[in-house]
């Protein structure tokens, strides 16, 4: 644990003048502090000025959009790495057969739906670490990042291990295809012996960016993207180990970047200093960080349902068709990261911001977070249809892929903007710990509208594969227009953590 500072009680003050507090805890840290001897309060208090000057900067002051920029170019480059890091599979693997691309789509499927509980987790401790460095609390923010830390790696394990005896059953229900299931079951038994590395690295990150330190976060990200680059040829080619060397690659990559992380949480080079060996569980905060996180957690996991019903929707039109998605998917994800990466940086300062009581810069900065990952994602789709037939070329040995994946990439690329813009949005509701919204207007735009829609389209009236793409645009289109409605209401600016 971090030794404890002095941290007044913070309140905010809303538009209707009414004063509520942000968090009840603080008041209690701080009688618990003010009995402590005279001499380690001012040890304290010249802790939170050391931690203070090596921030660098105070993101609840200054111009907006300079820090949105300064928290999202670094998550936004460091997501793309990891875009890169799947990318990297798709490449090297593309080389030694479609099969293998289109066992490794339909896995990803299966994964995004056991790693949904990830979700629960890494959203509520975006709301609570952030908040708790905005109030200038440095033992809570600790406190928080250790709780994590501890959750995620159990978590994972229990995850892993789940993946690991279903992922063969589950993928003889997606496809007939006995030779995408064995090889998607040889990627996926090894891919989830590393999955507690893959939940813990990601606490890293958020982590890193809730204090500010964006940037030691990225070249984190980009360590283990490289690494992954390097090894991939290696495992797949070189040591001719196909899927499994690819998995190998990744679990190798993800042990990597938490051996990396944990050090520079724990030897004081980033904002805070963890103390691991001294852990206790703190169930009042794993509690706080669960409830934040449920919302995003039923999110994910109805959307992640809902992607691997669209696979298996896809599957019926063959491997040309599941290799193209799962290429194409790939390349817009490299799109969406940039909004990825600025909802994540722009959370980390509304949750600064509203610990601080400054709820009108915590609305600004989810707004122009929002028109820059616009404007990015509209240049990016543009180039994304003028040269789809090239971009494929790169991951398609055959003509047939890359002309198919062609015309499922110019599809993805009209919906990018859409989504791009409500992810960027959303991180009013994640920084702030209102998490309801963006689960609310998923739930109905996927459940409601997507998956009905699209299984009538093709078991019923046989339209073929472009009517799940044109509805998939539909859907991102409603999505943003929800979240938009749901951020103008700004219920989300009185949150309470």
């Amino acid at each position: 644990m971090c030794r404890s500072v002095v941290t007044p009680v913070t309140t905010n003050v809303t538009r209707s003048g009414k004063r509520s507090k942000l968090t009840s805890g603080a008041e209690t840290r701080r009688y618990r502090d003010n009995s402590l001897p005279q001499e380690w309060q001012r040890y304290g208090r010249r802790e939170l000025e050391q931690e203070q000057r090596k921030a660098g900067r105070d993101l609840t002051k200054g111009n907006i959009l300079s820090n949105v920029l300064y928290m999202g170019v670094p998550s936004m480059i460091g997501f793309a790495a990891m875009v890169v890091y799947g990318l990297t599979d798709m490449f090297w693997l593309a080389r030694v057969g479609t099969a293998e691309v289109a066992a490794i789509t339909l896995f990803g499927s299966v994964a995004m739906v056991l790693s949904s509980v990830n979700s629960m987790v890494g959203s509520g401790s975006v709301a609570v670490i952030s908040r708790r460095y905005g109030e200038r609390d440095i033992e809570g923010t600790c406190n928080a990042a250790e709780q994590t830390l501890v959750m995620k790696f159990l978590i994972g394990m229990v995850m892993g291990l789940a993946g690991y005896l279903a992922i063969r059953s589950i993928l003889a229900v997606m496809t007939d295809d006995m030779s995408l299931v064995g090889l998607g079951t040889s990627y996926g038994r090894i891919y989830f012996l590393g999955l507690p590395f893959m939940f813990t690295s990601y606490t890293v990150y958020t982590a890193l960016r809730g204090v500010g330190d964006a940037r030691k976060a990225m070249a984190i990200m980009l360590f283990s993207t490289g690494l992954n680059m390097v090894l991939d040829p290696i495992f797949i080619m070189k040591l001719n180990m196909g899927v499994e060397g690819a998995a190998i690659a990744t679990v190798i990559s993800a042990v990597c970047a938490v051996g990396v992380g944990v050090w520079v949480l724990r030897s004081g080079v980033s904002n805070i200093k963890i103390r691991l060996r001294d852990f206790r569980p703190d169930t009042a905060v794993m509690a706080q960080i669960l409830k934040i996180g449920f919302p995003p957690f039923l999110e994910h996991i109805a959307r992640s349902i809902s992607m691997w019903l669209i696979a298996i929707f896809v599957a019926f039109y063959g491997t040309t068709i599941v290799a193209s998605y799962g290429i194409s998917m790939r390349i817009i994800e490299l799109g969406i990261v940039f909004a990825v990466g600025l909802e994540l940086g722009s959370s980390a300062i509304v949750g600064q911001s509203m610990g601080a009581g400054k709820v009108d810069r915590a609305e600004s900065t989810s707004r122009k977070a929002a028109l820059v990952a616009l404007g990015i994602t509209v240049v990016l789709s543009a180039f994304e249809i003028v040269f789809a037939r090239r971009i494929m070329g790169l991951f398609g040995n055959s003509a047939e892929v890359q002309a198919t994946g062609a015309v499922v990439l110019v599809y993805f690329a009209i919906g990018q903007p859409f989504v791009s813009t409500a992810i960027a949005l959303s991180s009013a509701f994640y920084g702030s710990g209102n998490t309801w919204p963006p689960t609310i207007s998923g739930l109905l735009t996927t459940w409601v509208f997507q998956v009905p829609l699209t299984a009538v389209l093709v078991y019923i009236l046989g339209k073929p594969a472009s009517a799940i793409w044109v509805v998939m645009i539909l859907n991102h289109v409603i999505y943003m227009g929800l979240l938009v409605v749901w951020f103008r209401l700004g219920r989300w600016k009185h949150r309470e953590v």
